[in-house]
Formats: C-alpha cells, structure tokens, sequence
C-alpha cells in the first residue's frame, strides 16, 4: 500500500491564507503606514495580495479535494489488508501528520494556543499508548488537520488575558482585592455566585482581562474589556503592537460583530504590508 508522504500533509503558514476573499475582510485606512493615508501604490498592492489569496484559496481547494481522494483511496486499500498490516503502513504516516502539525502551530499566529496545543499534546500521548487504535489515532489527526485548515477561513473572537506580561490578570487581582469594584466589574451571573457561597478564587477563569479576534492567519489582535488599549500581533517581531485610538475604534465594532453581538458588516483590520503573516507569497 503506498504511503502518503510528508508533502501531501505539510500546513505550511500560507496554506489557508484565503481568509480576506472568504470573509468579507475589506482593505481600509488601517493598512497605511504610521497613521499615514493610504497611498495609491498601498492600494494597488493590497488589491494584488487580494488576487494572490484568491488563487492561493482555490489551490488549497483543490489541495483538498485531491486529499480527500486520497484518504477515499486508503480507506479502500486498508479495508483490502489485515488490521496489523495496516496499522504498520499508518503509524509512520501519523508521527508525520503530528509532526507537520506542530510545525504549523509552532510559527503560526499565537491564536488560542492552549486548547490548540493541548489537543495536540493528547493526540500525541495516544499515539506513544499501544491501547489506543491507530485508526483511531489517524481518524483524529485527520480532524486535527482539518481544524488548522478552518482557521485560516474564519473570523473568531474568543475571551482571555491580557497579552503584556506584566498587565496579565489585572482584573482577576482587581476582583481578588475589591469584588465591588468598578475594575472588577462582576457580571449578575457571578455576583449571585458570591452570594451563594463561591469564592473569587472560584471565578478565576471566568475574570478575563479583554477579547482576542484573529482574521484567519492575516491578523491577530486584542482588545481589552473597557477598551482602554489593544494590541496587535507582529510576526516579525514576535511581540505586541499598541494600536492607534483610530484602530481601537475599527476593532471594537469587529469585536462585537465577530461575537454575534452586532450587525454583520464590513470589517477591517490593521494588517502590515510586507509582515510575515502578511505575506501573498
């Protein structure tokens, strides 16, 4: 039985970079440089990454497609063999999903890293455990890898703590020194929680300092509850950006929209011509 190899598997960081002509995503003032007006030659290079991302998405597409024949095909060729061969055939197969995978979380955008690297960190431990299926394990590589590709085809916005280090937690602390607090600023939900008996200390992971929203794999960006600041992340560097007031503006209304709690409507990000996130190669 022929085995598929590393290539067919590999999520490189521009596999799923579609995410500007899947969404809705529209090039705005954010794109300038350093509060600047967009020039006409920004304008032409971001409608030229918007035709880039257009034929990157229909290769990865067809990507798909040409992968789920061949999964198609190996189902075939596994149910034709005893379970032990084929086991021996997948395992080798699977250690190089794993592996690829973890490539991709690794220099990806740092968007809900825990529950991505948790799930991979299970996948792994089952693949080392001999009570665990092989097939099983593969089947759940599979929905692994079909997840990372999702991401690159979404808005999402989800809850967490502030990204500066040292500003990570302040509202939990707030809570921990004055429930009452404007700082703190319980929900209903949490202040019955009290009243019946809970402790902060209960409601720790509930305390979270703002909202994470990434475009697919073009951008990532954090706003805080009150939104006093946000940030956005610079590949390059690796680190936080503060945003402008005018971004601030932009991103409050994403945040609503990607939460479902604001009418659909045209979303711009703060996007960096030339980033590595941003690349149309």
């Amino acid at each position: 039985m022929p085995s598929l190899t590393t290539r067919q598997f590999a999520l490189s960081k521009a596999a799923c970079l579609g995410v500007a002509v899947c969404v809705g995503l529209m090039a705005g003032p954010a794109f300038a440089q350093d509060g600047a007006a967009p020039s006409v030659d920004q304008y032409k290079l971001v409608l030229q990454e918007i035709s880039d991302r257009r034929t990157n998405l229909a290769q990865r597409q067809f990507y798909i497609q040409q992968q789920n024949e061949e999964i198609a095909s190996l189902s075939t060729r596994i149910a034709g063999n005893s379970a032990s061969s084929a086991s021996d055939e997948l395992l080798p197969l699977v250690r190089e999903m794993v592996a690829e995978i973890e490539k991709v979380m690794v220099s990806d955008l740092p968007f809900r890293i825990e529950r991505r690297f948790a799930l991979l960190d299970d996948l792994r431990a089952d693949l080392q455990a001999e009570e665990v299926s092989v097939f099983d394990v593969y089947r759940r590589a599979m929905q692994l890898y079909s997840q990372e590709v999702g991401y690159g085809l979404q808005v999402s916005s989800y809850q967490g703590l502030n990204p500066i280090a040292d500003r990570q937690g302040q509202r939990y602390k707030a809570c921990l020194a004055e429930a009452k607090s404007p700082a703190c600023d319980l929900s209903k939900e949490q202040k019955i929680a009290l009243e019946n008996g809970a402790e902060i200390e209960d409601l720790e992971e509930q305390l979270y300092d703002g909202n994470y929203i990434h475009f697919g794999r073009l951008a990532l960006l954090y706003l805080e509850r009150d939104s006093s600041e946000g940030y956005r992340y610079n590949q390059t560097t690796s680190q936080w950006d503060e945003l402008s007031n005018s971004e601030l503006l932009g991103l409050r209304q994403n945040v609503r929209i990607a939460r479902g709690e604001s009418a659909i409507g045209t979303m711009t990000a703060p996007i960096r011509i030339g980033e590595a996130g941003a690349d149309a190669s």
